[in-house]
């Protein structure tokens, strides 16, 4: 009898250990472990793209922004239409290109909104020269930004002789104008940018200002207003006509 009653007393214990040997085995199962851990917080590439820039979904299919340095997105945030929310403006690249061609540029503004997403207010597609066609120097697109409330986009290029040129566009009247443009162009073997020929013109007011170094290095100074014309829409702007 006390064998019989031993023999369940064993049989009992063996039960409870395997019972217990499982449970722990499904509480294992059930909890991540530390590398399930960092791949589900790691956001993925796409993820943190957008919450960089914030415009991805209003970019066209084909085109992205362009990153004349890589990581670098060429883009700019301000104020553009006054209402105390920050607007951006971007240079975007088309993805798709011939074989051994420049893709196209453009440039895209949108505006800001409360929930701090944008709306597509305009895309110009002859501001942005391609990266070919900046002569011996290279690239010629040389910054993007919002200044003074308005869009400054600059390039620079040439090889011996160096010109530049700035465009200023601002949002009035519900639609984008050009309201200023500086031009520049110098000899690297005998003078700089500081003392360029460079003309400057306020197309709000009609000023202007002309530079011109000669042959002694002296440089002359012209001012003016040659009258208030009718503003460029950016719309109609074409960098080939400048």
């Amino acid at each position: 009898m006390k064998k019989i009653i031993y023999c369940l007393f064993l049989l009992s214990i063996l039960q409870l250990l395997t019972a217990c040997d499982a449970s722990n085995k499904n509480l294992s199962n059930n909890s991540p472990s530390t590398n399930t851990e960092s791949k589900n917080n790691e956001k993925p590439e796409e993820q943190r793209n957008v919450s960089a820039t914030g415009i991805e979904t209003i970019i066209p299919s084909g085109w992205k922004i362009l990153e004349k340095v890589k990581g670098e997105p060429e883009k700019a945030e301000g104020d553009l239409n006054k209402d105390g929310i920050h607007d951006i403006a971007a240079v975007i690249e088309k993805t798709t290109t011939e074989p051994e061609e420049a893709p196209s540029r453009a440039l895209l503004i949108a505006f800001g909104s409360m929930d701090k997403t944008y709306s597509l207010s305009i895309i110009a597609d002859r501001v942005i020269l391609k990266a070919d066609e900046g002569g011996v120097w290279g690239d010629p697109f040389d910054g993007l930004s919002i200044d003074r409330g308005s869009v400054l986009v600059s390039e620079y290029g040439g090889s011996n002789w160096r010109w530049y040129n700035k465009y200023r566009f601002r949002y009035q009247n519900n639609d984008w104008y050009l309201i200023g443009a500086t031009m520049g162009e110098y000899f690297t073997g005998t003078t700089t940018q500081e003392n360029a020929d460079e003309e400057d013109y306020n197309l709000l007011t009609g000023d202007y200002i002309i530079r011109t170094t000669v042959d002694n290095g002296k440089v002359t100074m012209k001012q003016g207003n040659r009258g208030r014309k009718q503003l460029i829409k950016l719309r109609d702007f074409n960098m080939e006509d400048m």
